[in-house]
């Protein structure tokens, strides 16, 4: 039967509380204070309730168990039991509650919103500010870090679009990876990889679109592993197996090449503009003339007359003559997907025409949001697993919103049905 708890919160002003931020402290305080004493008395009232409702629990004697919470602070003590012959606390069973876990869940999800978007340490001087007890960045690492693991079992399983839509006319996948410093043993840096595909585009203003429909994939995964992963998230919410057109843009790597042709048979690739560009710019260097035509063949789609004049070009020494003939096996090797949505674009209708660009910016985009602004700060170096358990985790969080937490520990049923 539900019961009603109450608690009185008294506040003594004084003439030195005409200090707003005085006042507040103050206030603030005696609410945290009242809380605590809340939630105290109201695990009382629920192990009351939970002992009646199990009438073959055995009281044997009461422990007292130290508990952090966003209040802070409290202790509060409970009965040992004998039950289904084992000896144990009935309350921390029905809440949930881990043997010896000293935080509350509530405090381990506070400190996972903050460490995916923080250093470990500022998180951790964010939650003894707001708690008002000692919190290591050691601790908060050891929370964060099962986090990412339970949204790595968890995240294909979230449906992010109706299974009733329409089949889309042209899906897009980018994909990319970016390096970041290591603390393994024998390497300078590791790829952390990031994979985003879409269907629909919604115009926000006249030089500017919004991906209605946007997939989020990403880890630090070896590349076949990630092609699968990022593929099965893409069918789940594109349904790319029904598209008529499939297009992956790319810098033109191996492994991207490699797994788009994995997994997704038959699609369109589309080498992206901006690597192109950077690559003509290097070797052209200190030639404006060079660089000026090499780019407006480029940027008219000239690509035979592009692959002509590096061919015809020689270089002044052995290293400017090697840069040369890697940039020609690039180009030739990627020739046709230099303007491969030219050339789709008028086989699609004028609704998915925008979908049909040149570069991959809106996976650089995403690769600086989710990877460069938490995992290439200045002096920052990661492991492995810590930086996959991380963005899992951030990719998680920035997927479900505010009730990320709760998704992550509802059960298949409730997502499946949400």
């Amino acid at each position: 039967m539900p019961q009603t708890i109450e608690v009185v919160v008294r506040v003594t002003v004084s003439e030195a509380d005409f200090d707003v931020n005085r006042l507040e402290k103050r206030v603030k305080q005696a609410r945290d204070e009242a809380g605590r004493e809340l939630f105290t008395r109201a695990l009382e009232a629920l192990e009351e309730e939970a002992l009646a409702a199990h009438p073959g629990a055995v009281r044997q004697r009461r422990v007292e168990r130290h508990f952090d919470t966003t209040l802070g602070p409290v202790v509060f003590a409970r009965w040992r039991v004998k039950w289904e012959g084992r000896t144990t606390c009935l309350l921390d069973r029905l809440l949930g509650l881990a043997r010896h876990s000293r935080v509350s869940p509530a405090v381990k999800k506070r400190a996972s919103e903050l460490a995916s978007r923080m250093t470990y340490r500022e998180a951790s001087a964010v939650l003894r500010e707001e708690m008002g007890t000692p919190v290591s960045a050691q601790s908060v690492h050891s929370w964060v870090q099962p986090m990412g693991e339970a949204v790595e079992e968890r995240e294909l399983i979230l449906p992010l679009a109706p299974a009733s839509r329409s089949a889309p006319e042209v899906v897009v996948a980018e994909w990319d990876d970016t390096l970041v410093r290591s603390q393994e043993k024998g390497e300078a840096h590791f790829s952390m990889k990031l994979g985003i595909g879409y269907s629909q585009k919604e115009r926000q203003g006249p030089q500017r679109w919004k991906l209605a429909d946007k997939v989020v994939y990403g880890g630090v995964e070896e590349p076949e592993n990630f092609a699968a992963r990022f593929s099965a998230r893409m069918e789940e919410s594109l349904q790319v197996e029904e598209a008529q057109h499939v297009v992956v843009k790319g810098d033109g790597a191996e492994w991207i090449c490699q797994g788009a042709a994995q997994v997704f048979p038959g699609h369109v690739f589309q080498l992206d503009r901006w690597h192109l560009l950077d690559r003509l710019a290097q070797f052209a260097g200190s030639q404006p003339r060079l660089w000026k035509r090499l780019r407006t063949w480029v940027f008219q789609g000239r690509v035979s007359a592009l692959v002509r004049s590096l061919r015809q070009l020689v270089g002044a020494d052995a290293r400017s003559e090697a840069a040369r003939q890697e940039l020609l096996g690039y180009v030739t090797r990627h020739a046709q997907a230099i303007t491969a949505v030219d050339r789709l674009r008028p086989q699609v209708s004028p609704t998915a025409r925008p979908l049909l660009t040149h570069g991959t910016g809106a996976v650089e985009k995403n690769i600086e949001i989710m990877i460069g602004r938490r995992f290439k700060r200045w002096g920052m170096r990661w492991t492995r697993r810590g930086a996959h358990h991380l963005l899992k985790l951030r990719l998680w969080i920035a997927r479900c919103g505010t009730s990320w937490f709760e998704a992550l520990n509802a059960r298949p049923a409730q997502l499946t049905n949400a």
